[in-house]
């Protein structure tokens, strides 16, 4: 919970709530079936309840009421995050061992930046968990990494909010 309170602080969003539900492979499959139309779990999604002029900037509330003051909902999948944790560890200790000094190539499917980059060194699935919640409260406020330049504007902001939230 204090995790979502700074990001919102962060993102200037303070005075509003969120709903973070921790689920299970099932539970998250089939609402990423039902919301996104893949037969997978994943580790978030986010759900916003306004509208955005911008990234970062929602239209104001239509009434002043607290239940208007809510960005939405997150779930994580916690044994999806277990998993990929397990996994990405085998994969940089693999990469480590055969490591042959090619260059990376940069663009929008290289997971180097922004939470996806962040988190692939990470092995503890709590720090994994308050990564991801960066990544849902941007989802929540608007910022999408459908384009090139959207993915380019999140992992920024990504990459700001991570340095000011330092090392959780």
């Amino acid at each position: 919970r204090e995790t979502i309170q700074r990001i919102s602080r962060i993102l200037g969003y303070e005075t509003y709530d969120v709903t973070l539900l921790l689920v299970d492979d099932d539970e998250m499959r089939e609402t990423n079936l039902e919301s996104r139309g893949i037969d997978s779990p994943t580790d978030i999604l986010s759900f916003p309840f306004h509208f955005h002029k911008e990234p970062g900037l929602l239209e104001e509330p239509e009434f002043d009421i607290p239940d208007y003051y809510t960005l939405g909902d997150m779930m994580v999948c916690v044994p999806y995050v277990i998993r990929r944790c397990q996994e990405d560890q085998e994969q940089y200790q693999q990469n480590r061992d055969e490591e042959n000094g090619q260059e990376e190539d940069e663009g929008v499917g290289n997971d180097d930046r922004g939470v996806s980059g962040a988190m692939a060194n990470v092995d503890d699935p709590q720090k994994r968990i308050r990564m991801l919640l960066v990544h849902g409260m941007l989802h929540l406020v608007g910022y999408d990494h459908e384009e090139e330049n959207e993915y380019l504007e999140m992992v920024q902001r990504e990459e700001e909010i991570l340095e000011k939230l330092g090392n959780f």
